[in-house]
């Protein structure tokens, strides 16, 4: 199983992407929301990997966050949902929306993503709205706070105060990579952000 990818992006299109590590390039398929956050052609990235088999092909698909990939295997189990599908869907709402929806049982909110038909907006919210909210559960009885979670907590900070969302998150991917340190409190993340936005 191929979980992770750290190479140097050579091509990306808002459905795949093809990353050169150790002198192969993987073609990866992504959903829109993780096009909108890869740096530019030949810069260095790292994306978080399902190898999905079949008879006849291997396909790749990779996500910015573990969050995204854990959600990405969640709805492949539902039935009627394949890969592409679940990329598809991923790509029509952001992480916090799709999450939302599912658990506020907002079908029409899921049915209106291209490719997702009334029942399995249905059954995306039946199947899939217990299980998201045991991990919210779970996140809240821990109190634990991952790195994804400081991230994304980070941004929202930023586009609160009125960066937009593409400045913010090359601010933070700088800062980030500055500080090195996967325990980065939020004040030292958002603060270091602001240093590259000129505040």
């Amino acid at each position: 199983m191929i979980n992770q990818i750290t190479g140097k992006i050579i091509l990306k299109s808002p459905t795949e992407c093809t990353i050169e590590a150790g002198g192969i390039g993987y073609q990866v398929f992504i959903p829109v929301t993780t096009f909108d956050r890869l740096p530019d052609i030949g810069n260095p990235v790292t994306v978080f990997t399902y190898l999905h088999v079949r008879e006849d092909a291997m396909q790749l698909f990779g996500f910015f966050t573990k969050q995204d990939k854990e959600l990405f295997r969640k709805l492949i189990t539902i039935s009627g949902v394949g890969p592409k599908l679940a990329q598809t869907v991923m790509s029509g709402l952001s992480y916090d929306e799709l999450i939302r929806a599912i658990r506020q049982g907002n079908v029409m909110q899921l049915n209106k993503i291209a490719g997702v038909g009334r029942k399995t907006a249905e059954r995306l919210v039946v199947e899939l709205r217990d299980k998201l909210a045991e991990i919210a559960l779970a996140e809240e009885q821990t109190g634990i706070r991952t790195s994804d979670t400081v991230q994304a907590e980070a941004l929202l900070a930023l586009t609160t105060l009125g960066y937009s969302r593409n400045a913010s998150e090359n601010a933070l991917r700088s800062a980030s990579a500055e500080l090195n340190d996967e325990n980065v409190s939020l004040e030292q993340l958002i603060k270091a952000a602001l240093r590259r936005l000129g505040k």
